[in-house]
C-alpha cells in the first residue's frame, strides 16, 4: 500500500515536470531548427491541426464512435471568425474577442447536430458525418452571404496579444504551443475524469455500461460536442494564421488526414495525439524528395501501422513500459526469494 502511494506521487511529480522539460525542448529544437518562414509554417499548422486530432481522439479514442466531422466544424470555426473580423455584419470583433464567440456558437451547434445523428450507431453514424461534411461544404462553397462562395473570405485582420502585432509565423509560434499544450491538458484531464470514465465505457461495451447507470446517449452528444468545439477551435486559429478562410479547406479529404494524425500517434492517447499531428504534417516536407511516390509510401505505412501497431506510436512505448515494470518485478521477486532461502 505504502509502495503504490509513493508510485502515485512520483507520477504526480514526474507528470507535470516532464511535460514542461518536453515543451521547452521541443520549443529549443524549433528554433533552432525552423531557420525560414516556411519551415516555422509548417509547425505552426501541425500546432493548429494538434487541436482536431484531439478531437478525434475524444470521439473515437474516448468513446469508440468514428466521426469524420472534423472539418465541418473547422469551417464553423474558420468562418465565424471571418465575419466577425472582417465586417460583413457591419460590426468589428478582434480577433481574440471572435475567437471567444466561436466557442458558445460551435458549442450549440454541435450538441444540436450530435443530438440528431448520434440516434444513429456504429458505421450509420459514421457515414452521416460524412455526409455532414458533404452538406457543410456544399453551404461553405455556395452561400454567399456567410461564407464568401468560391471566393471565401479575405481580409481577416492580424492578431494583437500583450500589445504585440503578431505579423508572422515566428511571433505566432510561441502562442500556439503554449494554447496546443494548454488544450491538451484539458482533455487529458477529461479522460481521467467521471466523464471520461464514462465514454470509456461506452466504448468498451454499452451494455454493460448502461447496467452501471451510464446514460450513453447522452454521453456520446456529450463527447461529439467536446470534439466539434476543438475542432473549431482548430479552424479558427487556422484561418487568424493565414488570415483567410475558404471552403477548399475543409473538404472531406482533408478529413481522413486528421483521422490518420490522431491514429499514427495513438488514438487513445492526449500525447499521441499531438506526436501524431507534428509527424504527418512535417514529414512530407523533409521527404520531398520522394514525392511523386508519397501517397504510395504513405498508404503502406498507414496498413502497417494498423496491422502491426494498432495503438500507434505510444502504445509502442506503453508496451516497452510494461515489459520494462514486469522484468523489474520479475528481478525484485527472485532477489526476495533468495533472500528467503
Amino acid at each position: 500500500m505504502a509502495e503504490k502511494k509513493l508510485e502515485l506521487k512520483n507520477k504526480r511529480f514526474t507528470g507535470p515536470f516532464t511535460l514542461i522539460i518536453s515543451v521547452v525542448v521541443f520549443y529549443l529544437v524549433v528554433k533552432i531548427m525552423c531557420r525560414s518562414l516556411y519551415s516555422q509554417m509548417v509547425v505552426n499548422m501541425a500546432l493548429v491541426f494538434c487541436l482536431v486530432a484531439y478531437s478525434v481522439s475524444v470521439m473515437l479514442g474516448m468513446c469508440g464512435e468514428l466521426s469524420f466531422a472534423g472539418v465541418a466544424f473547422m469551417g464553423i470555426g474558420a468562418f465565424t471568425i471571418a465575419n466577425l473580423t472582417t465586417g460583413r455584419f457591419g460590426f468589428k470583433i478582434s480577433p481574440l474577442g471572435a475567437f471567444l464567440v466561436v466557442i458558445p456558437v460551435a458549442t450549440f451547434i454541435a450538441f444540436i447536430i450530435g443530438l440528431i445523428l448520434l440516434r444513429l450507431k456504429g458505421t450509420f453514424f459514421s457515414f452521416s458525418t460524412i455526409a455532414l461534411v458533404q452538406v457543410a461544404y456544399t453551404f461553405f462553397n455556395n452561400y454567399r452571404p456567410l461564407f464568401g462562395g468560391v471566393d471565401g473570405i479575405s481580409g481577416i485582420p492580424s492578431v494583437r496579444i500583450l500589445g504585440k502585432q503578431l505579423t508572422n509565423h515566428y511571433l505566432w509560434f510561441p502562442y500556439l504551443l503554449v494554447f496546443v499544450v494548454f488544450v491538451g491538458l484539458v482533455v487529458e484531464h477529461i479522460r481521467n475524469t467521471q466523464l471520461g470514465r464514462s465514454m470509456a465505457s461506452c466504448r468498451d461495451n454499452e451494455t454493460a455500461a448502461r447496467v452501471l447507470g451510464v446514460n450513453v446517449y447522452m454521453t456520446k452528444v456529450i463527447a461529439f460536442t467536446i470534439s466539434g468545439v476543438l475542432s473549431a477551435m482548430g479552424g479558427a486559429l487556422y484561418s487568424m494564421l493565414i488570415r483567410y478562410a475558404s471552403a477548399d479547406m475543409f473538404t472531406y479529404d482533408t478529413s481522413a488526414k486528421y483521422l490518420i494524425m490522431a491514429m499514427f500517434g495513438g488514438v487513445q492517447s492526449t500525447i499521441g495525439a499531438f506526436i501524431g499531428a507534428l509527424i504527418v504534417q512535417i514529414l512530407p516536407q523533409v521527404l520531398k524528395v520522394f514525392q511523386r511516390y508519397f501517397q504510395l509510401i504513405w498508404g503502406v505505412s498507414i496498413i502497417l501501422l494498423m496491422v502491426f501497431m494498432p495503438e500507434g506510436l505510444t502504445g509502442i512505448f506503453r508496451m516497452a513500459l510494461k515489459r520494462r515494470k514486469s522484468r523489474k518485478k520479475g528481478r525484485i521477486s527472485v532477489i526476495q526469494e533468495k533472500g528467503e532461502e
